[in-house]
């Protein structure tokens, strides 16, 4: 409860998979060299196995810094691909999920007394607030070894975290409730169209993060997202425009709008990833005219917007999957990357499991075909690959070797970045100012790459 300690941290590395590139500006971030993982890792399933131990344990809620964006989608991936449940652990046997980082957003939005708050001083953001753990830890004097470092970052999270429950103990616990979905739902009733505060990176750090908004649709493809309107904005675009040009102005990118277009300011909020909601009236007088938030401007755009007719009709237009519109063609995403493409059929979840108790010299006997689901059907072989190479037939072995030759070097397979866009990026990094530990760190990863 008051955020102690429980049990030793757990620290581990994943030793690096063969059809992966190390990216240089990690290794510098981290300070963790691909040797390193090599020679202190454990195979990636292993890795997997132990991380999905520790996030299942009954009764508990897995929290980081900015882990809902990102933490967590690294670990879904990662389960998904090992035949491991990527859900199961963040709400099964009373479990539940939650990000610190919105917390200080939150604060910094409502109560922001008692923390000591940063600013970027330099750069493009220069003077607007700054939520980098390093910068926070620094402004409040908290201990941060390492940033960057897993088990330093931990520690100041907590740190954080503490502090702002000391010094805004409602705010804390009030925020807590919404690891739960059912929270959020309350707040974002599509009958009622309540107004509603919503707290999120996505709005500008000079208006607080802050924005009112309204509930409008539950998204015809998922349930636990609902679409919202930014109150901030007059409603006058959605009243004028169709369906086509809503979606059109929605998904293209501001630099790509004609000059005086504005895009619509729509925004999904997802009830299962700990939305920052409050009622207006915990908005100050004063913090309302800091985040340039007047009542009866946004009251105004409320009305209009309440006021447009067929407006539900025309946003499930704007957000259904339409066949025929080739607008909504996606492409075929490669096994590795396709978690969101399905979930996986009740059998194949049965012989996920059996797979775990499997001996690895008896998986290489599986047929692809024991799945029903296509993804762990070309998964399994990469399965086999990365943690058993040495159950390998020489015929899979040079499946292997090609794969991973097309992966590395013609970017197949859904690969983000090719051995040379890699090299590039380490002659670029080679030209900065360096310290001996950044130095010695690039010549370790121009050895690794050059193998």
């Amino acid at each position: 409860e008051q955020l102690n300690p429980i049990e030793a941290p757990m620290v581990f590395y994943c030793q690096p998979a063969m059809d992966a590139l190390p990216e240089p500006e990690a290794v510098m971030l981290t300070n963790i060299a691909p040797q390193k993982a090599a020679q202190q890792g454990l195979p990636e399933n292993q890795f997997f196995q132990r991380v999905h131990q520790a996030l299942a344990m009954p009764n508990s809620c897995s929290v980081g810094y900015n882990n809902l964006r990102f933490d967590d989608e690294v670990t879904r991936f990662g389960f998904y691909r090992n035949f491991l449940d990527p859900y199961a652990h963040a709400w099964q046997n009373g479990n539940s999920r939650w990000d610190i980082l919105d917390l200080v957003r939150l604060c910094y939005a409502l109560r922001p007394e008692g923390i000591q708050w940063a600013f970027h001083t330099e750069g493009e953001h220069q003077g607007k607030a700054s939520f980098r753990l390093q910068d926070l830890t620094a402004a409040n004097g908290i201990a941060h070894r390492n940033a960057h470092d897993a088990l330093g970052d931990v520690e100041a999270t907590i740190a954080l975290a503490r502090l702002i429950k000391q010094k805004q103990p409602r705010l804390f616990d009030y925020y807590l409730k919404f690891r739960h979905k059912h929270q959020a739902a309350q707040c974002l009733n599509v009958a009622a169209a309540s107004i509603i505060l919503h707290v999120s990176g996505m709005f500008p750090a000079e208006e607080g993060c802050l924005a009112p908004i309204v509930p409008l649709l539950v998204h015809p493809q998922n349930r636990n997202e609902i679409i919202c309107y930014n109150l901030r904005y007059a409603p006058d675009d959605l009243q004028r425009l169709d369906a086509e040009q809503i979606r059109t102005r929605l998904y293209t990118r501001n630099e790509d709008l004609a000059e005086g277009q504005q895009r619509i300011p729509l925004k999904g909020v997802h009830l299962n990833k700990s939305p920052a909601l409050a009622p207006p009236k915990t908005l100050s007088a004063d913090l309302a005219k800091k985040w340039q938030i007047d009542w009866g401007i946004i009251e105004q755009h409320y009305q209009q917007l309440m006021t447009i007719e067929g407006l539900q009709d025309k946003l499930l237009q704007v957000y259904q999957t339409d066949p025929q519109n080739p607008h909504e063609t996606k492409p075929m995403l490669d096994a590795d990357l396709a978690l969101y493409e399905g979930f996986i059929p009740n059998e194949d979840r049965e012989q996920c499991q059996l797979l775990q108790q499997t001996h690895p010299e008896q998986l290489a006997q599986w047929s692809p075909d024991v799945f029903r689901d296509k993804r762990l059907q070309t998964l399994l072989f990469r399965y086999r690959a990365r943690n058993y190479p040495q159950t390998l037939t020489a015929e899979e072995q040079r499946r292997w070797q090609q794969f991973c030759q097309a992966r590395l070097h013609e970017g197949a397979y859904g690969a983000t970045r090719t051995w040379e866009q890699v090299q590039q990026s380490l002659t670029q990094l080679a030209q900065q100012p360096l310290n001996d530990t950044q130095a010695q760190l690039l010549r370790q990863l121009s050895t690794w790459l050059s193998h």
